[in-house]
This record gives structure tokens, sequence and C-alpha cells, in this order.
């Protein structure tokens, strides 16, 4: 039978697809992860796909994750690592967008999704997914969030320029939806997406003219609101909640019910700048959580208690992560601007929690430093990176020093051993120190970093973010 005689008879003309095409003008590709290996396995159409990337990193998860940039919100590490074990057999829903570093320079932004199943101890063990390119400039992966940030900080600090000395003039607030791991676990990422769009236009509609309700990220708002009075600020934000949560939300699996946590900060009280506003306004939101309406106005005296409880619990955290070795490292390439060639990659600190979970420097670092725990976690790292150099003869690692460390007596001693029982790794190794190193007597300095030049190592002084100053 030919075509004209199908058309005749209004029978679809049917082609033979190729999937593997499809899926490239599509600009995305599946993929299979064996966590416990941490074999990353892609589509067929990867090599057109994925073209720009880096094919050593994509060829396993901890390669993968070196990719993704310092700015994104998320990775698909901590997404899955958040996922709740308690599913059916299909596997746990993931989603998470971020940015990943291209080999000729830049970024470029992805969406990633699929599902991950656990083992019996609920530890995940393998993910299928998808990675989408998000080649349209005008995504909004970040752009949309990121311009209603930058314009909520105008908006602030056009009313704190405008606020008279000695009064409060406003407060500012932080919204979030309470439950939206459950709605993310119990009705999918689009759902609890949609839920988030519904809170935002009511919040939205329901504050004044002169006030602004802004979208932080995931299910967090910020608000600025022209009650100033501790009473008149409950009541209004109360209401606000209320309004925003007391009807259901449509969305594609039903209505969602959603439960709301605000914390507040009076301006400029409690802050003279967007910044510090905002960061209280956040210890306000975590107080909240013990609250019995959900609601906390930022306390001096509340956020010190509990500040000090926080700091207890990490350093606890800290010790037991030295002890049961979940001190890990994560490799962020560093390239040239010239032509983004990566230079070397900088071993970062991470404490895997028990849970999975993982916690930042900016979390343990000012902990550790002041109880005196630093050392042992800049020996862990250090040694983590001398491992690595030897598995990867080609490669080059900076680590970070603090100067706590670097004073501390016998550690020049223990890098000689270290490096002594790993040959051929000193060359490769960079030692970042701390810019406050400055300050240390001029005669001690010189002595530091002449022992470990002797070593072969090479030197350089982090400048938080200006750039690498190399000692040679």
């Amino acid at each position: 039978m030919d075509r004209a005689s199908e058309a005749e008879r209004g029978e679809p003309h049917v082609t033979e697809l190729d999937p593997r095409a499809a899926l490239s003008r599509l600009h995305v590709v599946i993929y299979d992860w064996d966590i416990a290996s941490d074999r990353l396995i892609w589509g067929a159409n990867a090599s057109e796909t994925l073209a720009d990337f880096s094919p050593a990193a994509l060829s396993s998860g901890a390669g993968y994750a070196e990719l993704v940039s310092a700015d994104s919100l998320t990775s698909r590490y901590q997404a899955i690592h958040e996922l709740s074990p308690d599913i059916g057999d299909e596997g746990a829903p993931y989603r998470a967008r971020y940015r990943l570093a291209l080999s000729a320079g830049g970024f470029c932004a992805v969406e990633d999704f699929g599902r991950c199943s656990f083992d019996a101890r609920g530890r995940p063990v393998r993910a299928h997914g998808i990675v989408r390119l998000l080649t349209d400039e005008a995504s909004p992966l970040f752009a949309e969030g990121r311009e209603d940030r930058r314009a909520f900080n105008r908006a602030l600090e056009a009313r704190l320029a405008a606020a008279r000395p000695g009064e409060d003039a406003f407060a500012v607030l932080v919204i979030g939806l309470e439950n939206l791991a459950e709605l993310n676990r119990r009705y999918g990422y689009e759902a609890a997406d949609q839920a988030i769009e519904v809170v935002g236009r009511r919040l939205a509609g329901n504050v004044r003219a002169i006030d602004t309700v802004a979208h932080c990220v995931g299910g967090r708002f910020a608000a600025l609101l022209s009650a100033t009075g501790e009473e008149q600020l409950a009541v209004a934000a109360r209401r606000l909640a209320q309004r925003a949560s007391e009807e259901a939300a449509p969305t594609s699996a039903g209505a969602l019910r959603v439960t709301l946590r605000i914390g507040a900060a009076i301006a400029p009280r409690h802050g003279r700048s967007a910044c510090r506003l905002l960061q209280r306004a956040e210890e306000a939101f975590e107080l909240a959580a013990g609250e019995p309406r959900r609601f906390a106005i930022y306390a001096p005296g509340q956020a010190l208690s509990e500040a000090r409880r926080r700091e207890s619990a990490i350093a606890d955290e800290i010790i037991a992560a030295l002890n049961q070795r979940r001190i890990v490292a994560a490799y962020q390439p560093v390239v040239a601007a010239r032509d983004g060639r990566v230079v070397f990659h900088e071993a970062l600190l991470r404490v895997r929690q028990e849970d999975g979970e993982i916690v930042g420097p900016e979390v343990v670092v000012p902990v550790a430093e002041k109880l005196g725990l630093i050392a042992q976690l800049d020996q862990r790292v250090f040694e983590l990176a001398l491992d690595r150099l030897v598995a990867e003869p080609e490669l080059s690692v900076s680590v970070n020093v603090s100067v706590l460390t670097l004073r501390s007596p016998g550690w020049v001693e223990r890098v000689a051993a270290a490096l002594g029982a790993r040959p051929g790794t000193a060359s490769r190794l960079i030692v970042e120190i701390v810019e406050t190193l400055a300050l240390e007597p001029v005669e001690e300095v010189e002595r530091l970093f002449q022992q470990l030049k002797t070593l072969g190592v090479r030197i350089a002084m982090d400048d938080f973010g200006a750039g690498h100053t190399s000692f040679r």
C-alpha cells in the first residue's frame, strides 16, 4: 500500500522513530546510577547531548558531582539523600535543578529527575533518571527566583533608606511551607510546585499595595509588611498565613492542604541591611518550629540560646563523623579564566550525616575552629586528597588549611609523613591558607612556608574570592 492510498482511506502514515535522535533534539539523556559502586551509565545519545562536558566526570557519581556549580541550590546527590525510604516498589521520586560546568568554560543549567530505590536498611542503592539541558536562557531554573529576590532586596533597601532613625518602620517575614517534603513525596514535585504557586499568589494578594511578597527558593517566601508593633505584627502575620492556607490548594493531584510557618524581624531594630534582616527573620523562622502557632519574632536572647544548642549538636556530630569516617571531600574544578581549562580541583570539606544528608563547611568550620576540632577535620580532608592524587596521577588538588591547623604542633611533620607514604603526590598538591595568616608574626609565616615548600608542595593564599596568590 502506497502513501496515496493511505491518505485516501484516512489512515495516518507511520514511520519508524529514531529514539536516539528524538532524545537529542529534546536535549534529554537517560541515566542509571549504581550508588553502591558509584558507576554512572548514560543512554545511547549521551555522546551528542553531553558532548560539552568532561567524559571522565560523567563516568561516576563523584565525578558528576564535581561538575555541579558552587552556586547551585541543590544537586542530584542532595535530592536523593533527602528522600524518605518509606516508599513502594516503584521507588521514591526526586528532582533537582542545578548548573553544570562546561569543558570549555561557563555553565549549563539542567533539570534532573527520576526515581531512587533503597535497600532493606533504607539506604539509596540505585537511581534511574533523566537529565534535560535547559538551553533556553529564559528558563525559570534560576532566573525567575533570582530576579524576584533581587527586586525584593531593592525594595527592602529602599524602605530602610526611608526609615526614620530610632523608629521601627516595617517588618521582614520569611514564610515557608512546613509540609513541602511530604507533598513532594506523596503527590510528586509537579503538584507540590503548583501548591507553591497557589500559596505565592494568595500571599501577594493579601498584603497592602505598599508591601511586597517575593518567592525566594523552593517553598520559601519573603515579605515586607508595614506592621511594626510586635502585637500588631503577630496578628497581621497569622492573618496572612490563614488566608494563604485555609483553603486547600488546587493542583493536578487534587486539592492539597498546606501548612505555613513564619519568622519575622523588625526594621531597623533588628538590622540596618537587607542581609542582616533576612538572616534574623530566618533565625526566627527556625524558632517558630517550636511555637504552637508556628510564628516567632526575632529575639536576641532566644536566638543566642538556640545558637548554643545548635553549636553543641554540631560539635557532637563532628566528633562522631571523625570517629565513624564520615568526613568526605567534594572536588570542585578550578578553571583558567583565559581558556576555561581545568587547572586543578579544590578538595572541599563535607560531613555525611548518619541519615545520608551532606553538611557543608559553612555549618561545620566555625564551630570546629571555636572548639578546637578544625585540625582533625583539615587532616582528614588532607588524607582524602592525597589518596585521590595517588588514584589519579594526572590530577592536581588544593586543600584548605586553617591558620589554627597550620600552627598546631606537629602538623608539618604529619604532612611530611603522609607525603612520604605517597610518593609523587607532593608536586601536585596545593595548600591554600586563608589571608588572615598575614596577621600572624612574619617570622613564623616564613618558617612555616619554608617547611612546606621544602616538602615540594605549592602554597597559595585563599583571599576569599579575589583569586589565588601563589607562593612557590
